[in-house]
């Protein structure tokens, strides 16, 4: 799974130490390239199809909302993130934590 996979859950699982349910969007992709508006399109839809899967209810059909204190989404990079992608997270974070939930991003390199 991947950012490219829409309506998809890439991946997800408890921190019990943190009490939260982590949401994984995993992103191959690179960044820099004349398709960046596309790449942040396709995070776009993504974090959208992560928020809807969260309030529809959906998240508690695998997880207890008991064994949870907050839901975090977690996009992992195999790339650095372009200056305009950061500028969309970090607006899309503010939204996220508006409607309850967090957002964090990180890049972890990956093999090939």
């Amino acid at each position: 799974m991947s950012v490219m996979d829409e309506g998809v859950i890439d991946n997800m699982g408890l921190r019990k130490n943190e009490k939260s349910l982590n949401l994984y969007i995993f992103d191959h992709l690179a960044w820099g390239l004349e398709a960046d508006d596309v790449h942040i399109f396709m995070l776009q839809n993504k974090l959208n199809d992560y928020l809807q899967y969260i309030d529809s209810g959906q998240v508690n059909e695998r997880y207890k909302v008991e064994d949870y204190e907050n839901i975090i989404i977690r996009v992992i990079a195999k790339y650095p993130f372009s200056y305009d992608c950061v500028q969309f997270l970090d607006k899309a974070k503010r939204y996220i934590n508006d409607a309850g939930f967090e957002l964090e991003w990180e890049v972890r390199p990956m093999e090939d």
